[in-house]
């Protein structure tokens, strides 16, 4: 029976697979297009085929995204979601491999949360199962002996200072992508009297949104005006940062607020080298220096921003006495 070791992180919109002397083997979006036939829930698309459909006619078929924030909402499509993502990275032999992930979760979890996301996995046909707060993770990844880790990816933000005894303060605050989204279809709505969807801000804020002040390229969307009938509207680079400048100004707050929380020894490592900094949304053009120049210190954007929680914790396996000393458990 064939031996596999994953890493998986169970991110808000993705989950993204490594597998131990592979490496990346599958990032897809968190989301289905199921559908009931004879009263069994059955998945018809998923992932990126899923949302590349999700806009046209989906018949009888709904969408769902079992996972919201980084929280587990929907167990059973979320076991059906990471059973159809395993068919696809595991070998089809006679007799089915053995399994062990580590998974990498958002440090705000609950018991009852991290049961949840145990009995997916387990219910997905792992054989073993190791929950891991996403910054130790990170910390593997960069090799780091300690530090602040902040990744601010889709539904949420990470903040975390961590020794290599474990995480010393940590929190997760829902304030990430999906919400600087939800600040300019806010903002256009209250000052222009447009409303427009999820996708079509995305592709805005891929195109035009930036923190320095003077990138000023424009976008023209359609939306749907105060009276129901279709608008055009330009909307100016400028018009996107005063909306999300905001949330952004919240989110250094937290990290300030951590640093205030963080004991003194690891303070002064922070202060020496430095915050490392991953997730999608530092892709923004002039957020990290931003972020670097509001909080006086010297920040790092990790090599593979997407995908580094996922790397650092297939790392793991090479130290399993590493992680439980992170973990404050035994682990052979």
């Amino acid at each position: 029976m064939a031996n596999i070791q994953l890493s998986v992180d169970l991110g808000s919109k993705f989950i993204t697979i490594c597998q131990k002397g592979v490496g990346l083997v599958l990032r897809e979006p968190c989301i289905a297009i199921a559908q009931k036939t004879k009263d069994r829930l059955e998945i018809r698309e998923a992932g990126f085929r899923a949302e590349s459909i999700i806009s046209t006619s989906l018949g009888g078929a709904k969408v769902v995204a079992p996972v919201h924030e980084g929280f587990i909402v929907d167990e059973e499509m979320f076991t059906l979601l990471l059973k159809h993502f395993l068919k696809k990275i595991l070998p089809s032999t006679f007799i089915p491999p053995r399994v062990k992930a580590i998974v990498s979760i958002t440090c705000a979890m609950t018991n009852s949360d991290r049961r949840a996301v145990e009995k997916c996995f387990v219910g997905a046909g792992i054989k073993e199962v190791i929950l891991v707060e996403s910054p130790l993770s990170l910390l593997a990844y960069t090799g780091s002996i300690g530090g602040m880790f902040v990744d601010i990816g889709a539904g949420k933000t990470e903040i975390a200072s961590v020794t290599n005894r474990g995480i010393a303060t940590g929190v997760a605050v829902n304030i990430a992508g999906d919400a600087f989204n939800n600040g300019i279809i806010d903002s256009l709505q209250k000052h222009y009297g447009v409303k427009i969807g999820e996708y079509t801000v995305e592709k805005m804020k891929k195109n035009v949104l930036s923190f320095y002040i003077n990138d000023e390229g424009t976008y023209t969307v359609s939306g749907s005006g105060n009276d129901g009938g279709p608008r055009n509207l330009s909307v100016s680079a400028e018009d996107m940062r005063d909306a999300v400048l905001p949330l952004v100004d919240d989110v250094i707050e937290v990290i300030m607020s951590v640093l205030g929380q963080t004991p003194p020894e690891l303070s002064a490592e922070i202060l020496r080298k430095g915050i490392f900094i991953s997730g999608g949304s530092t892709h923004i053009p002039g957020l990290v220096d931003y972020i670097e120049q509001a909080l006086e210190l010297p920040v790092t954007v990790v090599a593979d921003v997407e995908n580094a929680v996922a790397l650092g914790g297939v790392k793991f396996f090479d130290d399993m006495h590493y992680l439980g000393n992170l973990l404050g458990i035994r682990l052979d």
